[in-house]
């Protein structure tokens, strides 16, 4: 049996497959585009010569290369559209081979995170640099709009655990997931699709009633047979006349209220398209897990399936176009009141398909999502699916590294809790990895309680509501100093532990006050939340918390990053270590930089016990 390719190595060799059709489609569209303008050419020529010198074998000669012309037209066609197609697996495939050499951030950024956010702007959770921007494979708004929403707020367990099984199983459905994000880009380009549109007008009163509808169908089919009637002698021309009137009237009257719905279908027919795309792709999927079983079913809308029922909008939004063909749809209007037909099918099939379609552009978005959560883990070889435990269990990883540092530079840690009330308090040199080891944490965390993977060797998850203060920024705007921006922050923290089991991550608590006040406000805070049940990782320059462990022995730990001087050069091997971190490199750094710096602690003017601390 043959291994499963390397992720790297199945984009690449899909990536070049795609690339050599792209070229070789450009080619053949070239060559059957010189052949048009030749059988054009010929075909006036022929025709020319034949109408000058009344000679019907050239006419007909010039005839048959015409048609030829139409024949190069339509297979030149379907070669751009072939080549189009190439293109644009190649564009998702190039996307996937960025993520895995670490250029996802040329991928577009996505939504910006809310600054209130309990933890999305501190683990950088959304915008540039973030895991959604190197995650996202959405192509609709919906299913952008949902990887957000789970990523910002973990699902109940028996959901985050469906989520995880439909993962797993799309994992290695790798053309699947080429075809569902290839027939988005394909239509949208960078942009995202959007249902809004669409769900608008089907939500839109009806503008054709029984009673006009009754009219539209009787009134062209006795005006033409008028006008048979007329031209065989059999009835008056005033007849006809009469009723081509009043088909003009009825156009005139409805042509208004028909625009605006015609023109929207028509301008978004390529969304159309693109939908319907998708929807056949999950459609003709075959899936095991149940939560992607229920998915597909939801596109379902009264047992009719998307491929019925997304042909009969796309026949009718084709239709709709004939609007753009100027005096050939003026005449064929007034012939048989063309847009009233047209709408009126549009509105059929809002009544019997467009109010369910909210439902079905929801299901789609949540597949994307899962689709997204799925090709991360794909390029992940080293992650794995957590064990989503109870909120009364305790938190462990095992390996547990940084998503968005490259592959080859992470640094792989341990980082476990004794349960409920537990922290691990993490001290440690300038640089030397705390604030990373956070962010490691908080980043697993929130993909994992969202149903994805975490980058470890194995993990578990207790089901805890996650509360960070790790970035602060004060707001002059809103008036707010470093301290109080900080404050409003820890806050949340403190707030949300009175009130839900809670997973906290806290960086350098305080540092916009003095040292004294910081130690003791840090204090409290950590009792507080202790006391509470809380669970969590803190990262601190202030040694004397540690202090803690002692006080607290089943349910404190300390642990530390260090640095190491090699050849008067600082070196950091990011190792979580147990223990409080003897030394500091705060000094050494500044010397290094080439500032004179006088160490004076042990000087009598500095009060016997005051707290070390640096800022981060």
């Amino acid at each position: 049996m043959t291994p499963p390719l390397e992720p790297q190595e199945t984009h690449r060799r899909s990536a070049e497959r795609f690339r050599a059709e792209a070229t070789q489609r450009k080619r053949q569209a070239f060559r059957i585009s010189l052949v048009r303008l030749a059988t054009f050419l010929g075909s006036v020529v022929f025709v020319a010569a034949g109408l000058g010198q009344r000679s019907p074998s050239l006419t007909y000669a010039g005839s048959l290369v015409g048609f030829a012309f139409l024949v190069f037209v339509v297979v030149h066609a379907r070669i751009l559209q072939k080549m189009r197609h190439a293109e644009v697996r190649l564009q998702v495939h190039e996307r996937h081979l960025k993520r895995l050499s670490d250029q996802w951030t040329e991928l577009p950024v996505g939504p910006q995170a809310n600054r209130d956010h309990a933890y999305a702007t501190d683990i950088d959770l959304l915008g540039y640099g973030s895991i959604f921007q190197r995650i996202d494979a959405s192509r609709t708004l919906r299913g952008e709009r949902t990887l957000v929403e789970w990523l910002c707020a973990s699902a109940p367990p028996d959901e985050i655990r469906r989520r995880q099984e439909a993962v797993v199983e799309l994992k290695n459905m790798v053309e699947f997931r080429q075809e569902l994000e290839a027939t988005g880009l394909g239509a949208s380009g960078e942009s995202k699709l959007d249902g809004a549109p669409f769900v608008s007008f089907t939500r839109k009163q009806s503008v054709i009633g029984p009673g006009i509808a009754l009219v539209i169908h009787i009134l062209p089919i006795l005006s033409m047979s008028s006008f048979a009637a007329a031209i065989v002698g059999t009835l008056g021309w005033t007849i006809f006349a009469g009723l081509l009137a009043a088909q003009t009237a009825i156009a005139l009257a409805w042509s208004g209220k028909a625009h605006g719905a015609l023109e929207l279908v028509s301008a978004r027919r390529g969304y159309v398209e693109a939908f319907r795309n998708m929807l056949l792709c999950i459609e003709y999927a075959e899936f095991h897990s149940g939560l992607l079983k229920s998915t597909q079913q939801r596109l379902y809308v009264s047992s009719t399936p998307p491929s019925v029922y997304m042909a009969r909008l796309d026949l009718w939004a084709g239709l709709s176009e004939l609007r753009t063909q100027g005096p050939v749809h003026f005449i064929v209007n007034l012939l048989t009141l063309w847009d009233m037909h047209v709408l009126l099918r549009l509105e059929q099939w809002n009544r019997s398909i467009g109010q369910a379609l909210d439902d079905v552009f929801d299901a789609v978005g949540e597949m994307e999502a899962l689709s997204s959560l799925a090709g991360y883990a794909f390029c992940e070889p080293s992650s794995h699916m957590p064990d989503i435990v109870d909120s009364s269990d305790a938190f462990s990883a095992e390996a547990l590294a940084h998503p968005l540092l490259p592959s080859s530079s992470r640094v792989a840690n341990d980082v476990s809790l004794q349960g409920p009330g537990s922290m691990m308090i993490i001290t440690g040199s300038n640089m030397a990895g705390k604030s990373t080891l956070l962010r490691a944490v908080g980043l697993n965390l929130a993909v994992g309680l969202a149903g994805g993977p975490v980058i470890a060797r194995a993990a578990k998850l207790p089901h805890l509501a996650l509360r960070t203060s790790i970035r602060v920024d004060d707001s002059l705007q809103k008036g707010a100093s470093y301290f109080q921006a900080e404050l409003t922050k820890i806050q949340r923290v403190v707030k949300g532990s009175d009130h839900e089991p809670v997973f906290f991550l806290l960086d350098e608590l305080l540092r916009g006050t003095n040292a004294r006040a910081r130690h003791l406000g840090a204090k409290a805070i950590l009792e507080h939340l202790l006391d509470r049940g809380a669970t969590g990782l803190v990262a601190t320059h202030d040694a004397e918390l540690g202090a803690l462990e002692s006080r607290r022995p089943e349910h404190v730990r300390n642990a530390h990053f260090t640095d190491i001087m090699r050849d008067s050069e600082m070196h950091f091997d990011y190792v979580l270590r147990p223990g409080v971190v003897k030394g500091s490199n705060a000094l050494a750094l500044l010397r290094n930089a080439g500032i004179a710096v006088q160490d004076d602690a042990s000087s009598p003017s500095t009060p016997e016990g005051a707290v070390q601390s640096e800022a981060s």
